[in-house]
């Protein structure tokens, strides 16, 4: 008997509409043999499931619809949302306390790695390279030379719970850092203040199931603008995703073992993509990410498709992780 699945997508953030190019991409490529896939949007209060263009109101009691007049429960939900609230944790303690299997990282996990200063303290407590930081929180004083002190010059100024490099500024003079927490703190309440690492960037996907790790290869991304900003990210004439790295395979070792490590001691779930900067001698962490992009162009997809994968046997694999 086929599954019923809810594939969510939507969300409160200036990602949504990347969330619903990849639930598109979701409910285009799983597997029909073994599962029946509805799109449910939540924009604000409004939670529908939207099936052959009819919009059916969810009821949060227990995320049902009535269609064709009998309640429709799912067996499972594929959560797609990037930001809030599919990637923070709010929407995963729901299902939660409803008891419906889900496909990412917990709540409590969730919640940690999408905060990026508190996900950098545990990743430094597990001995891994994290950037110096400072992180700031809407109302504290703002006392620049402390900041820079501890970060130099040039740094990153970034939202620290985001996605999709949203709000980021790379800040090379003093007198532009103000303004760039000024610009960071319009998409949060908190922000991170990053030191300057010059590295190529690297990032690592994979998924455990059933024990068995699957580590696809690692993609360098190299930016035409300054950075890989939210721009370069969604227009692929302004990157280039290089899978395999042409890296070193001592080099390719190290981010692989580092990925599994980490996967593993905060306890992710799903599939999840980490990323690097590495110059040659030294690497380090920048941030997880536990609801990767799935489009056709996205990062996780092409890595996969290098593994071996068809893009359903990737959602299989999701899938199954959860049942």
């Amino acid at each position: 008997m086929k599954r019923n699945i809810a594939v969510v997508c939507g969300g409160f953030s200036g990602e949504s509409v990347i969330s619903m190019r990849s639930a598109d991409f979701v409910l285009s490529n799983i597997n029909k043999e073994k599962y029946l896939a509805h799109k449910v949007v939540i924009v604000d209060n409004n939670w529908y499931a939207d099936i052959d263009n009819t919009h059916y109101s969810i009821d949060k009691n227990d995320f049902s619809i009535v269609y064709n007049n009998a309640k429709l429960t799912f067996d499972g939900v594929y959560n797609i949302i990037h930001g809030d609230p599919g990637e923070n944790g709010r929407l995963q303690a729901y299902f939660e306390l409803l008891d419906i299997p889900y496909t990412s990282s917990n709540s409590t996990v969730s919640a940690l790695s999408f905060n990026k200063a508190y996900c950098n303290y545990a990743v430094k407590a597990l001995e891994v390279n994290v950037s110096n930081s400072v992180h700031l929180i809407k109302g504290d004083r703002i006392e620049l030379e402390a900041i820079l002190n501890k970060v130099g010059l040039p740094c990153f100024v970034k939202p620290n719970s985001g996605g999709s490099s949203i709000g980021m500024s790379k800040v090379k003079e003093e007198i532009d850092l103000l303004n760039a927490i000024a610009k960071a703190f319009k998409e949060d309440d908190e922000v991170l203040v990053e030191a300057f690492f010059e590295g190529r960037e690297l990032t690592c996907g994979l998924i455990k199931i059933n024990n068995t790790m699957h580590v696809f290869p690692i993609c360098e991304i190299v930016s035409k603008k300054e950075f890989f900003d939210y721009e370069a990210k969604y227009d692929e004439a302004l990157v280039s995703e290089i899978i395999p790295a042409p890296i070193p395979e001592s080099i390719a070792e190290v981010i692989n073992t580092t990925s599994v490590y980490l996967y593993n001691k905060l306890n992710f779930k799903g599939v999840v993509r980490m990323d690097y900067l590495f110059n040659g001698t030294d690497y380090v962490f920048l941030e997880a990410n536990t609801i990767p992009g799935m489009s056709a162009q996205s990062i996780v997809p092409q890595m996969a498709r290098s593994y071996g994968w068809t893009d359903t046997q990737l959602l299989d694999a999701i899938l199954d992780a959860i049942f």
